[in-house]
């Protein structure tokens, strides 16, 4: 989930709980949270789904960004092509542009990472706002000895981005960080268990507010829900092998 629709019915929840500098809820099988910190709001959403498919159809679910956007925005695009459809909705995603030709030098691949390469996001939410994600892939085996790929999706800011690639844009969020991580995990031949996670910090005027705290929730709980949702509909889709010479 790369961006969040910011207004939205309060009706959609309902028995929230507040406290002073902490707040938790579950809104349609999403674990939300947010933490206030002095003048800085973090806010979390979490959930686990097992899907009825290979670990590498559910990988390339994960991994399909510029399927994922919002066909009604089309007209705003500006680095892809406007007569392209997406396949999955993403409510505020204009185009991402996917960018694996990086630089090499000035880093170094970390323990279990396969694979490093960036996004180049461009969102609309009453105004346009543009950034650069880091995209991490590791390999892994947990403590049953399951096959693990853990893949990071980090917002960078400009100065990093500059290591990687010549900038199209600056950055331009309501989000000081944000953090998106697929824990994927190889059960059998035929199911896969994913754990999600998705994490912002703010120090945006407005939704740093306490009153604030609601809309957003809903927003993550259905921007959460809509990426399960297409990744089960791409897991289901046959591999599209290249057969073998």
């Amino acid at each position: 989930m790369s961006c969040l629709k910011l207004i939205l019915p309060l009706t959609l929840l309902t028995n929230m709980a507040f406290a002073s500098d902490i707040t938790k809820n579950t809104i349609n099988g999403v674990a939300v949270e947010s933490i206030k910190k002095d003048s800085v709001r973090t806010y979390s959403g979490s959930i686990s789904k097992t899907f009825s498919t290979s670990i590498k159809n559910v990988i390339r679910s994960i991994v399909n960004f510029n399927e994922k956007c919002n066909n009604g925005l089309k007209d705003k695009r500006e680095f892809t092509d406007k007569n392209t459809n997406c396949k999955y909705h993403n409510e505020n995603l204009v185009e991402t542009v996917v960018i694996k030709d990086i630089n090499k030098a000035g880093w170094a691949k970390e323990n279990g990472e396969i694979e490093r390469y960036l996004l180049a996001r461009h969102i609309y939410n009453r105004g346009k706002f543009t950034h650069y994600e880091l995209i991490r892939v590791y390999e892994q085996t947990n403590s049953q000895n399951q096959k693990t790929v853990k893949i990071t999706q980090t917002m960078i800011n400009d100065k990093e981005v500059k290591k990687y690639t010549q900038p199209k844009f600056d950055k331009d969020s309501a989000f000081d960080q944000v953090i998106s991580t697929f824990v994927v995990t190889e059960i059998s031949q035929n199911q896969t268990n994913l754990y999600y996670e998705y994490k912002a910090e703010t120090d945006h005027w407005m939704l740093n507010k306490e009153v604030s705290v609601p809309q957003v929730f809903a927003s993550m709980s259905k921007g959460i829900n809509d990426l399960i949702k297409a990744m089960d509909q791409e897991s289901r889709v046959p591999a599209r092998d290249v057969a073998a010479n």
